[in-house]
């Protein structure tokens, strides 16, 4: 993986991350926990790895564990790049006061340097293979489905049928982060346009189901709340947001589409590209109202077939200057 390349370690070793989930690292719940029951213990006896950033900041902890009888030996990774990222989470700070007094404490340093970007793209990785693995869901008990019974070539078809529709109109140039992406359907229609975004869901399960399929790919994959981008996302990272099938939108849910909205309004540049797509024109004329309240400028176009299933209505804007 390449948490063990970031960490100058064999593959064979045994990684443990407290976190639950890559949207868990904001927080550090877990991570803080851990961290202070060492200290409270009398600080490292065992080799530390400590990784600092190209701002000489620590932003990554690996605590040697030797094995026992019951146990194999494992490293234990913490680390604060998530939490430091976006929004800057209070947790970030508390980190470093606790990274410090256990390095204080440990007589056997290894110093390493790695970007920031680097570390996040190992720890997306990591987290989306223990996610097919089945270590983050405890019991599940849900089977592989064929790719055959998942993704379905009418839907494909429709998005690039789209696609060639928009042209030029459609420029997703640079960095882009697909909201909502499910199981990668409609990732597969991008990366055919040479379009390779980070791809997020709430959802867990069909985002483990695209990553077991090899669509969704595992170090640019989330599991994550669109309401939340700002909490990992630094504001204007992006040159374009783009979600498909966004879900079902009524009035009395208005409220969650306006901060899903809000949030990738923030992280996109400004004259960055915003593209979505629903089932139903009333769908769209919600979405609509809520992106020019919210400052972007866009058109709706009608995409309708006598199938009337998959992205029927869609929005193509930019975010205004």
């Amino acid at each position: 993986m390449l948490l063990h390349q970031v960490l100058g370690l064999d593959e064979e070793e045994n990684l443990f991350m407290p976190e639950e989930g890559y949207s868990s690292l904001n927080d550090l719940y877990q991570t803080l926990g851990f961290m202070e029951q060492i200290a409270q213990s009398g600080g490292v006896d065992d080799e530390v790895k400590a990784v600092r950033d190209e701002s000489g900041d620590t932003i990554c902890l690996a605590i040697n564990n030797p094995g026992t009888e019951e146990y194999p030996s494992f490293w234990a990774v913490f680390t604060n790049v998530v939490s430091k990222s976006g929004i800057q989470s209070a947790a970030a700070a508390q980190f470093d006061i606790l990274a410090s007094h256990l390095l204080q404490s440990a007589g056997d340093i290894n110093s390493m340097e790695t970007s920031s970007k680097e570390l996040k793209v190992a720890l997306r990785e990591y987290y989306s293979i223990a996610l097919v693995k089945r270590q983050l869901c405890d019991g599940c008990v849900k089977p592989t489905e064929t790719y055959g019974m998942v993704y379905l070539d009418i839907r494909v078809q429709r998005l690039d049928e789209l696609f060639r529709k928009l042209g030029d109109k459609f420029d997703a140039s640079g960095r882009v982060l697909e909201i909502c992406c499910g199981n990668g359907m409609a990732t597969l229609s991008l990366e055919k346009l040479g379009i390779y975004p980070l791809t997020t869901d709430y959802d867990r399960c069909q985002i483990c189901q695209g990553l077991e399929h090899k669509v969704l790919k595992p170090e640019r994959t989330i599991v994550m709340d669109a309401t939340r981008l700002t909490n990992f996302f630094d504001q204007g990272a992006f040159d374009a947001v783009i979600g498909f099938m966004l879900g079902t939108i009524y009035s009395f849910n208005k409220d969650i589409w306006v901060a899903m909205m809000a949030e990738s309004l923030k992280v996109v540049k400004p004259g960055g590209t915003l593209l979505f797509t629903v089932n139903k024109r009333e769908e769209m004329d919600i979405l609509k109202e809520v992106l020019d309240g919210l400052g972007a400028g866009g058109e709706v176009i009608d995409n309708t077939d006598e199938n009337g299933i998959y992205d029927q209505w869609v929005y193509l804007g930019r975010k205004n200057l």
